[in-house]
């Protein structure tokens, strides 16, 4: 892989995931009422623990894609 090309695959990445992290961050900040707790306040331990799984989870399933080509 040529290095100009890995650079613009690695700058994708990062776009991408910007984008997504911040769709996440509107969602959790995205309430009606003043007086709400805040969304990400209100989930516990296992909520992220959970959250974490998965996210390893789907970087495994994508390196396994990328393997088989």
């Amino acid at each position: 892989m040529k290095s100009s090309n890995q650079t613009g695959v690695i700058i994708t990445g990062v776009l991408a995931g910007a984008f997504l992290g911040g769709i996440f961050a509107w969602m959790a900040s995205k309430r009606e009422g003043e007086g709400e707790q805040a969304a990400a306040a209100a989930l516990g331990t296992s909520d992220y623990f959970q959250l974490g799984i998965s996210v390893l989870t789907l970087a495994r399933q994508f390196g396994a894609m990328l393997n088989k080509g």
